[in-house]
């Protein structure tokens, strides 16, 4: 444990004594900048340098950038706050509820049992890791990846100690050869589903809603049904790519032939929960789909119900009923909805308010002009190839939601100087953030599955570089299809 926490110690401590001289340097340096856009630009080094840190909690950072531009005289008060309550925070405030009820009462188990125990999974051990990959997958569209892997994880675990693969012994060193070395790659493969499924849904992972959200803003409607349409199929792709990889490096044995066993009864906690979770998915697709469809009121329907709105209408049906509980408490007591994850939202805002001084200060566009003249670069794809490699590269040391913050704003504005579409490279950054293999820390579901000790580091970092390159080939191949399908080109 202190060998594990020590880079990360050494890593925080860096960040703090460098954050000042970096914001100072940024500030006073003899830059051809307006006034507003320098002072931003330390701002937002000085952010850069405590996210990739962690000096403090990215959620404290981010909670910190509004007072920081209003102290520095970017914007007021006002402006720099008003972010931190944009309607898509609320998607993901009610999402985040519904969640942690489904945990509560065992749905999201339920969910994961009813998949693994298909009959079609039954006594095939490539057809069991497929079954783990795709709830995996799935549920992963609609709770946090780090939630998914809890659940999965134990039940692989406990379907291998019966066959006397559990947890080792003997002083066997992480992820042998033989059965041993089939479960570490149906583990990593759990990881890399959880992380891949997020890309499904808006809620899936926070990158997704902040590309959607600064593509609306910039005159691109990217709503529920129409990420999905990119998302779902996006991430079937790279479930699938991440499957063949695994079992070329570690095909899957019949030790992981048996699967967990699920309570029948419904409890009514269950059941409330279960219709809150249907009323969301229903309120966030019908309305976008009629309006695809050019059904008469899709419009108005998709206009009354945006998705901030679906998911705190839904999220109340869990305070409205009672469980059956001795204490007949609300199916989601309050206490426990207020443990949902408060820096994520933090993250929203800062970043958002963040991105939207980058653009009303000329910030962005300056950076974007230096970018292109420093890369070179001059085409659509050539940026989108460059934005979607970094991204990938970058996640692994940095909060997928903290890249997406600091480079989706720059990505739209390299878009606009190029002229060119800035539909592929921004969708390129939400897409690519969610796929960072290597290292233990790039996500929690890599943490969780190294956590187990089943699995070497250096076998994580081997197969992870094969799926980071990998997943960027595919992330391009799909926006290249989607272009040529949507027009975006």
């Amino acid at each position: 444990m202190n060998a594990n926490n020590a880079p990360g110690r050494t890593r925080r401590l860096v960040g703090l004594l460098i954050t000042m001289p970096i914001a100072a340097g940024l500030w006073f340096a003899p830059l051809p900048l307006a006034p507003d856009a320098q002072r931003l630009l330390a701002v937002f080094g000085g952010v850069i340098a405590l996210w990739v840190s962690e000096a403090i909690p990215i959620g404290a950072t981010a909670m910190l950038i509004a007072p920081l531009m209003v102290v520095a005289g970017i914007t007021s008060a006002k402006t720099a706050f008003a972010p931190y309550a944009d309607p898509l925070l609320f998607l993901f405030i009610g999402g985040f509820m519904i969640a942690e009820a489904m945990k509560r009462h065992g749905l999201d188990r339920r969910i994961a049992n009813l998949l693994l125990r298909s009959p079609w999974v039954h006594g095939a051990p490539r057809r069991v890791r497929a079954a783990f990959m795709l709830t995996a997958m799935i549920l992963s569209m609609w709770i946090s990846n780090t939630a998914t892997t809890a659940i999965l994880v134990p039940i692989l675990l406990g379907a291998t100690a019966g066959n006397g693969n559990g947890t080792r012994s003997h002083g066997k060193e992480r992820g042998g050869d033989g059965d041993d070395h089939a479960v570490t790659g149906s583990l990593l493969a759990i990881a890399y589903a959880c992380s891949l499924g997020g890309t499904g849904t808006l809620i899936g992972s926070p990158p997704n809603l902040i590309a959607a959200r600064f593509l609306n803003e910039h005159g691109f409607e990217f709503g529920f049904v129409r990420w999905m349409m990119i998302g779902v199929p996006t991430s079937l792709l790279l479930v699938i790519a991440a499957g063949a990889v695994l079992e070329r490096w570690a095909p899957p044995h019949s030790a992981t032939e048996a699967i967990a066993s699920g309570r029948q009864t419904w409890t009514q906690g269950e059941l409330v929960t279960a219709l809150s979770f249907g009323l969301a998915v229903l309120g966030w697709s019908i309305p976008g789909i009629l309006k695809a469809a050019e059904v008469p009121g899709g419009a108005e329907l998709s206009k009354a119900l945006p998705g901030g709105v679906v998911a705190v209408l839904a999220a109340s049906v869990l305070f409205f009923f009672r469980d059956d509980s001795p204490n007949a408490e609300p199916v989601l007591p309050w206490r426990d909805a207020m443990r949902i994850d408060w820096g994520i939202i933090l993250l929203f805002g800062g970043g958002i308010s963040l991105g939207k001084q980058m653009f009303d200060t000329g910030l962005a566009a300056s950076l974007s002009r230096g970018f292109v003249e420093f890369t070179g670069v001059q085409d659509l794809w050539a940026l989108t190839a460059i934005v979607t490699v970094f991204t990938i590269f970058f996640t692994e040391v940095c909060s997928n939601t903290a890249s997406s913050n600091m480079l989706v704003p720059l990505v739209i504005a390299i878009a606009n100087e190029l002229g060119v579409s800035p539909l592929p490279p921004t969708l390129a950054v939400g897409l690519a953030a969610s796929c960072a293999f290597m290292l233990p820390i790039a996500t929690a579901p890599n943490a969780i599955v190294y956590g187990t000790g089943r699995i070497k580091l250096p076998d994580m970092m081997r197969v992870g570089l094969v799926m980071n390159l990998v997943s960027a080939a595919v992330i391009f191949a799909a926006l290249r299809v989607f272009s040529e399908l949507y027009g975006w080109s």
